[in-house]
C-alpha cells in the first residue's frame, strides 16, 4: 500500500504533482520508489501536457501568420493508483489553456512550410509546457484534392522541482476546405501523431517533514523516450469567417495499460476535447 501523501507546501495547487505520493513507505526505514506507478503517471501526464493536434493540414503560407488560444479537457485514468501523486480530492478531468503562434517560412524545397511556437498551462497547477513544431505541406491548394501535411515537434514541461518531462511528436494531417459565399470557409480534418514520452525524477524526499533524515530519499527509474510511444488520432472541424478561425476537435490516445491495471492487457483510450479561437493574417 502506498504511503499517504506528505503535507504539501502552502503554494501547491490541486493539479500540482508530488512524487512522494508514489513512494511505498510500508517500511519507514527503507522507503521504495514505485517505478510502475511512476511510469503510468509520466505517460498520462505527458499526454496531457503535449499540445493537442486539432488543426488543419493547410499551412499559413510563406507570408501568413496564425495566432490562437486553446482550451482543452482531458479525461485520464484518474481511478488508477498512480494519480495519487496529484491532489487528494477526486477530479474527473484536467483542463489546459494554451497559446500558439504559427508563421510560414521558406525551406530549400518547393513546398510550403511553417514553424509553430506555443505554451500550455495545466489549470490549477504551476505546470507549464513549452514547445515547438515544424510542418511541411506535401500537397496544398488544389481544388479537388485534399491538403496533406506532415509535422514534428518537441515539448518540455517546467514548473515541478521533482519531475523532468519531455515529449516528442511526429505525424500528419489531411483536410479539405470548402468556401461558402466568399468570406466563410469550413475545413474538416483528420490527423495522426506518434507521441514519445520521457520522464525522470530528481531526488524525492519521502518524508519532507523530517529534514534531518537523508535515508528516506528515493529516485525513480527513468521512463525512456524510446520505450514509451503512444498513438494519437485526431479529427475535427475549423470554421473561418473573414480572419477569425474557430476550431473544435477531439484527440484519442491509445495507451497500453501499466502492470496491475484493471484494464488487463487491452489498450486504453484516453480522450482530449479542444476548442480553439484565433486569427489568420
Amino acid at each position: 500500500m502506498l504511503g499517504a501523501l506528505a503535507a504539501r507546501p502552502a503554494a501547491a495547487l490541486p493539479n500540482d504533482i508530488d512524487l512522494s505520493g508514489l513512494v511505498d513507505s510500508t517500511d519507514p526505514a527503507a522507503p521504495q520508489a514505485d517505478n510502475v506507478a511512476f511510469r503510468g503517471l509520466v505517460r498520462e501526464l505527458g499526454l496531457v501536457m503535449t499540445p493537442t493536434s486539432v488543426q488543419v493540414a493547410e499551412t499559413t503560407g510563406h507570408s501568413g501568420f496564425d495566432f490562437g488560444l486553446d482550451y482543452s479537457f482531458h479525461t485520464m485514468n484518474f481511478a488508477e493508483d498512480y494519480w495519487r501523486a496529484r491532489e487528494e480530492r477526486a477530479v474527473p478531468l484536467m483542463m489546459t489553456l494554451g497559446a500558439r503562434a504559427r508563421k510560414g517560412f521558406v525551406l530549400p524545397v518547393p513546398l510550403a512550410s511553417e514553424v509553430e511556437f506555443g505554451a500550455e498551462w495545466l489549470i490549477d497547477s504551476q505546470l507549464l509546457n513549452i514547445g515547438s513544431n515544424v510542418r511541411l505541406a506535401l500537397n496544398e491548394g488544389f481544388r479537388w484534392i485534399p491538403d496533406v501535411a506532415v509535422q514534428a515537434g518537441i515539448n518540455r514541461m517546467v514548473g515541478n522541482e521533482e519531475l523532468d518531462l519531455l515529449t516528442v511528436t511526429a505525424g500528419g494531417q489531411v483536410s479539405k476546405g470548402f468556401g461558402i459565399n466568399g468570406s466563410f470557409n469550413l475545413n474538416p480534418f483528420i490527423g495522426y501523431q506518434s507521441v514519445w514520452v520521457n520522464g525522470s525524477s530528481r531526488i524525492v524526499d519521502a518524508n519532507p517533514l523530517d529534514t534531518a533524515n537523508v535515508e528516506d530519499n528515493v529516485v525513480f527509474a527513468i521512463v525512456p523516450l524510446a520505450n514509451n510511444r503512444m498513438d494519437r488520432l485526431s479529427f475535427g472541424l475549423r470554421a473561418v469567417i473573414a480572419v477569425v478561425a474557430i476550431t473544435g476537435g477531439i484527440d484519442m490516445d491509445f495507451v497500453d495499460p501499466v502492470a496491475g491495471s484493471d484494464a488487463g492487457g487491452a489498450k486504453q483510450t484516453l480522450m482530449h476535447y479542444t476548442i480553439r479561437a484565433g486569427v489568420l493574417l
